[in-house]
């Protein structure tokens, strides 16, 4: 029920459970607060306090039921309000696949390492059929009889119909939504140095953990996602200011530079059920065009 323009306080707050010595005070990496703010400024400046109190309201059952969705394994993250935060662990081979779902336009895939093995002259001895992204292979519209309205579509459809299809997961609508915030996170947010790539189809998030044990960077355009941790094999911290934008971003720019060096700009189309409206950016209720800001 929330949207992009949805306002939440970003504010201190204090969770006292019973039976523990220590209330659980969630703060902000800056530790400053900047009260109610809409949810894309948000996600885009990493407030933390903001997402603590979207999964609260939203109920951490729900979530992590939705993040199955992305691949992630619902016993394998913390089932409480920290959840928000990241502290479920997670590879960078998860991660990926997860991010994959955002930038391919809600369908799931998994990633696989081997291609194809051939014998010594060239005989193909396996071949991996993965999953594939379809859309087209979607359902098409259908007359008042149950038919599909036209025939030839459906005849290209079956053409093209991978062995495998990958099963969408998340609306499109939802997506598209989530990928324009992390688009943003790069025009204005935590990710603004990978600006100098000069492409306008990348969107992505950073991530740090406390203390700066780990520094997290995921970001994507339709073509390609790339994730990049840093971090030590034995836990511990890399330093003050070592946070996900300043050790782990200038790794993804590096490589994405070269990845997308031939790949030309290419965007997720806008689905029919999107539309672009004016919103007071103060109320994020809708105005009219005459609207001074």
């Amino acid at each position: 029920g929330y949207t992009a323009a949805s306002f939440v306080n970003d504010a201190p707050i204090v969770f006292e459970t019973p039976g523990l010595e220590n209330a659980w005070r969630p703060e902000n990496y800056s530790g400053n607060y900047f009260g109610p703010m809409r949810l894309r400024e948000a996600l885009t400046k990493s407030r933390n306090l903001v997402s603590i109190r979207l999964l609260r309201a939203i109920g951490v059952d729900y979530a992590l039921n939705y993040v199955e969705r992305f691949g992630f394994k619902r016993k394998a993250l913390p089932a409480n309000l920290s959840l928000a935060l990241g502290t479920g662990e997670v590879t960078p081979f998860e991660l990926v696949r997860a991010y994959a779902v955002l930038a391919n336009g809600g369908y799931r895939v998994d990633p696989y390492f081997i291609a194809r093995i051939e014998s010594e002259d060239g005989e193909v001895v396996f071949e991996a059929r993965p999953p594939t992204v379809c859309p087209s292979c979607e359902a098409l519209p259908l007359d008042v009889e149950g038919e599909p309205d036209d025939l030839e579509a459906l005849r290209a459809q079956e053409a093209a119909r991978p062995a495998q299809v990958a099963p969408r997961t998340v609306a499109a609508e939802n997506v598209w939504i989530l990928d324009s915030i992390l688009q943003d996170v790069i025009k204005f947010g935590t990710a603004t140095r990978a600006r100098a790539l000069a492409r306008k189809d990348l969107a992505g998030k950073t991530g740090t953990t406390n203390d700066q044990k780990d520094a997290w960077f995921s970001g994507f355009n339709p073509r390609n996602v790339t994730t990049v941790w840093v971090g030590f094999d034995r836990v511990a911290p890399l330093g003050r200011r070592e946070t996900g934008a300043q050790a782990a971003l200038p790794m993804w720019m590096d490589y994405m530079r070269d990845a997308l060096a031939d790949v030309p700009e290419t965007e997720l189309d806008q689905p029919p059920g999107v539309v672009t409206v004016r919103i007071d950016p103060d109320t994020g209720l809708l105005v009219g065009a005459g609207h001074p800001n």
